[in-house]
């Protein structure tokens, strides 16, 4: 099966001598749950986006969000992890950041280029630091630099867990994230099959050592429990 990944997506498929990746190691898991021999195309969304329309690819084996205008794009597979946006703060900072209103005035790391990153500077201003790689707005809490940092939870918890930041995850700030790998709009028949392979992927056991490699513990879960979104 033609399949494709994206190529700096960490830690989710990335290339770093080799292509590695918790989406990788649940893609050829699936492979052997199915029976099925792989060729992997890795490139960028956009390229992606086009071999799957034209047919050179099947899916693209990453967990894209399930927003309206993917909905309209894609057929989408069962997810196998639990995401969502929360707030990352230094191990010793025992202070509630529960909003975007407990955070004015504090100095908050965000990933630039992102909904987050507009909807934080809207209510916070210029106390928002925008850091074009996640794991440098990390290092910055960890060094204490930031007060906190919103980032998805599974993003955050493999940093925390690969490094051994002396950071936490705290609230979360928005309800859980809904995604799924993607297959071309209106071919059914294969997100049916994939979805029934990720059934099997989450119940024979082979899933929990894929993300306790990756994040620690089991991600088929949420970590943190859902609040309303921040206002």
């Amino acid at each position: 099966m033609q399949v494709g990944v994206l190529t700096n997506y960490k830690p989710f498929s990335f290339v770093d001598g080799h292509l590695q990746g918790f989406d990788v190691d649940v893609l050829k898991r699936l492979a052997s749950i199915l029976n099925l021999e792989l060729k992997i195309h890795v490139d960028g969304m956009a390229t992606l986006q086009k071999k799957l329309n034209s047919g050179e690819i099947a899916v693209i084996a990453n967990q894209l969000l399930m927003t309206q205008e993917n909905r309209r794009q894609f057929d989408f597979v069962r997810a196998y992890a639990a995401n969502q946006l929360v707030c990352v703060q230094h191990e010793e900072d025992a202070r509630d950041f529960l909003s975007l209103d407990d955070l004015v005035g504090k100095k908050l790391g965000v990933l630039a280029n992102t909904g987050v990153e507009d909807q934080a500077r809207g209510a916070l201003g210029k106390s928002v630091l925008p850091f074009y790689s996640i794991d440098l707005a990390l290092r910055q809490l960890a060094d204490k630099k930031l007060d906190a940092v919103l980032e998805e939870s599974l993003i955050a918890d493999y940093y925390i867990e690969r490094y051994g930041l002396p950071i936490k995850v705290t609230s979360p700030f928005a309800p859980p994230l809904t995604s799924g790998w993607v297959v071309r709009k209106g071919n059914k028949p294969l997100a049916q099959r994939l979805s029934e392979a990720v059934l099997t992927l989450l119940g024979d056991g082979s899933f929990k050592p894929i993300s306790a490699r990756w994040f620690g513990y089991d991600v088929s879960r949420p970590s943190v429990s859902h609040t309303s979104l921040p206002r």
